[in-house]
């Protein structure tokens, strides 16, 4: 990534007093997570439960229409994933740009690494569920009572800032992930002066709002430790 986006995108940030965050797979993928191949995470993790369940990635174990198979891929997922999380460079440089302002997050991930990494549990709306609190498939694919107390905040937040600075994060949120995308168009609508900041692989596109915005398309790790680098 230029410098000079790099730079854009550290002063819209650091000026912003609210920071919304949305992601989705594309950020898992990033940090090293990726729910759809059998790579060498998934070989060196769920290599047993693969081979005992004729499962070739982690989504497939989970969704495994064999409750017993399910249990035992949620149970895994839980462990390795929410349990024995450690912040990876770009969480932790997500967390370095945005913790001096109101920030809340957007994401359809269920690993929970958000709240591990140390993000106000309260401003983290998980559309699809969380590992960190439930192992039941059932409720995994139901966001819990929180949302509702979740979106007040967020409808909250939005009100008190919207005619100060405001940026919008979209992480690796891909073209059919609607809701998400729909959500932070529409909060970038409501406010006054944002700025949205788009990073995905070859699908970094604007989006419905008027409003600035920085596309970055390419990998988002190093992207973001550009970034970092620029601010400090």
């Amino acid at each position: 990534m230029e410098t000079v986006k790099a730079v854009r995108i550290g002063r819209a940030l650091a000026e912003a007093n609210l920071i919304i965050i949305g992601t989705s797979n594309g950020f898992d993928m990033a940090e090293g997570l990726n729910l759809f191949c059998a790579d060498a995470h998934f070989r060196e993790t769920y290599g047993d439960l693969a081979q005992t369940d004729g499962i070739g990635r982690i989504l497939q174990g989970l969704a495994s229409p064999d409750a017993n198979v399910r249990r035992r891929w949620a149970e895994r997922f839980h462990q390795k994933e929410y349990l024995e999380y450690e912040p990876s460079p770009l969480m932790n440089g997500l967390r370095h740009l945005t913790e001096h302002a109101d920030t809340f997050v957007i994401t359809c991930n269920i690993n929970g690494h958000f709240a591990r990494a140390g993000f106000n549990v309260n401003r983290v709306l998980e559309t699809e569920g969380s590992i960190r609190s439930s192992i039941d498939e059932r409720r995994l694919a139901h966001p819990d009572a929180l949302a509702a107390a979740q979106l007040e905040e967020l409808a909250r937040l939005v009100q008190a800032h919207r005619n100060g600075r405001v940026a919008i994060l979209e992480l690796g949120v891909g073209l059919r992930n609607g809701v998400i995308k729909r959500m932070l168009a529409q909060i970038a609508n409501a406010c006054e002066h944002a700025t949205y900041i788009v990073f995905n692989y070859s699908q970094a596109m604007a989006p419905d709002a008027s409003c600035e915005t920085i596309l970055v398309d390419g990998d988002m790790a190093p992207a973001f430790e550009e970034v970092v680098r620029c601010r400090l």
